[in-house]
């Protein structure tokens, strides 16, 4: 593959200008307006000193300056460092260490860092300025993003994603989701999200889609969005299609035009897929990390519960046993993935790290299995498996099991140490009504899961510590226990 990340957006200016490009709440850009802002953009970084190579970090947040950043970053050959817009302080404090930025694009509330810091409307003036077509255009193994992985505990790692490796993501992503002719996704999730770095959006303008941006998730505004532009398709994580799937206007009309939506981060629990599947709406479940640029792995939207799918072309995704021996049909294992969407290494301020080994393979720590038909479903992490009374309990499958109990909202299931056990089965719900008992809890699992997966121990909590992607912070949820 040749060429750079954004020239979808180049030749999508060229040969369909006037088709709408994307949307932000009554502001529209052409693909032709798209790409003139991007060149704009371009000429302030270039005046305000940002060079290739640079390093230019940016607040995530989700609006389409930051998109047009994101463009503009890239083609010049700078290389963007995205962040999600709750940041801390000392968060940010490692990336800039990590990372040495020339410049920091935010808001006027972001915390303060090292370097130029340029606001929104310093970089995106309301009166029209130059604009620049960079004449050294950089190349596709040159880095375009370092993003941060948004883990749970110790200190964030930089993955350093080429132009290559988000490309080679983009046409994976194309290879397999469900997309139709004239296709209108909606995004509301964090744009520091590597899922709308190398995914869903990309893939639609790839296809000279439109683009339609929320400024936030909230179940009732995605409902109006996709009622007002009928949106096709969208991506949300598991967390916020429980949402929507429980809010009242879920099985109206506003709807309908709505064919399949792409579930990221983890596989979408059975309960909510099969509710938008009586609804009508198709669920893509995905297998991807930041190390992968995006997903290697995509669902058909009649796969059975669970499955994420069959590898995208190029993809190399294996399963192997401690040994690191493919494991049978079946049997869990770690996932394995090698490919041209693989990053090659972190970037750290000691200097680079390797992502993959000496064969290529990216180790990812996380526990799956395939299926007879080449499927993969992924269970959990390996670090977060459940050894109770020597017997391994993987959280993910106790909390889809859970999931469909009358007046639960939300599930998760971790260890909680014990001097007798090792770890007890803990289940932490949410609920919007009534409090289930573990009686009524191992009345549910009777006969779905064997008793030495039951959960031995409940905590009733009014939420579960999400990270800014909505991802479950698993680490932090034996911290919601009461003494």
């Amino acid at each position: 593959m040749t060429g750079t990340f954004g020239d979808h957006l180049v030749t999508g200016a060229a040969d369909a200008g006037s088709r709408t490009a994307l949307v932000f709440e009554d502001r529209t850009w052409t693909y032709a307006e798209l790409d003139l802002a991007v060149r704009r953009v371009i000429a302030r970084l270039d005046k305000s000193g940002v060079r290739r190579g640079d390093r230019v970090v940016m607040q995530g947040a989700a609006r389409p300056e930051a998109l047009i950043t994101l463009f503009a970053v890239t083609r010049m050959g700078a290389v963007l460092v995205p962040l999600h817009p709750q940041v801390t302080g000392g968060e940010l404090g490692v990336v800039c260490e990590e990372t040495a930025p020339a410049a920091v694009v935010a808001d006027e509330g972001f915390p303060a860092g090292p370097g130029l810091r340029l606001t929104w409307q310093e970089l995106h003036p309301e009166d029209a300025g130059p604009e620049a077509v960079p004449q050294d255009l950089p190349s596709g193994s040159d880095i375009a993003v370092i993003a941060f992985t948004s883990g749970t505990s110790g200190r964030p790692k930089g993955v350093a994603l080429t132009h290559d490796n988000l490309r080679w993501s983009m046409a994976g992503g194309l290879a397999r989701m469900p997309f139709g002719d004239n296709d209108t996704a909606l995004i509301s999730t964090p744009l520091a999200h590597v899922a709308v770095l190398g995914g869903l959006p990309q893939c639609v303008w790839a296809r000279r889609g439109t683009v339609i941006l929320a400024p936030r998730f909230e179940p009732g505004l995605f409902i109006d969005l996709v009622r007002d532009h009928r949106v096709t398709c969208a991506f949300a994580v598991p967390a916020m299609s429980a949402l929507l799937a429980r809010h009242p206007r879920f099985r109206g009309g506003d709807l309908d035009t709505l064919r399949w939506i792409l579930s990221g981060g983890s596989p979408a629990q059975t309960a909510t897929r099969e509710q938008f599947r009586a609804r009508g709406i198709g669920v893509v479940d995905s297998y991807g990390l930041t190390e992968t640029a995006a997903g290697v792995t995509y669902s058909a939207p009649d796969d059975p519960a669970g499955s994420t799918g069959s590898p995208v072309p190029e993809a190399e995704v294996t399963v192997v046993d401690a040994a690191g021996t493919p494991a049978p049909v079946g049997v869990p294992g770690e996932i394995w993935v090698r490919g041209p969407s693989v990053a090659a290494e972190y970037r750290t301020a000691a200097g680079p790290v390797p992502v993959t080994d000496d064969e290529g393979w990216f180790r990812t720590g996380d526990r799956g299995r395939f299926d007879t038909a080449g499927r993969l479903e992924v269970v959990g992490r390996l670090k977060d498996t459940i050894i109770t009374g020597g017997e391994n309990v993987d959280p993910a499958e106790v909390e889809n099991a859970l999931a469909d109990i009358p007046g639960v909202v939300e599930v998760a299931v971790s260890g909680a140490p014990d001097p007798v056990w090792g770890e007890l089965v803990t289940a932490f719900l949410v609920t919007d009504s009534g409090t289930p008992t573990l009686d009524d809890l191992r009345a549910h699992l009777d006969g779905r899961l064997a008793r030495h997966k039951w959960p031995r121990r409940l905590c009733v909590v009014p939420a579960l510590p999400r990270g800014a992607t909505g991802k479950l912070q698993r680490a932090r949820l034996t911290t919601l226990l009461d003494d």
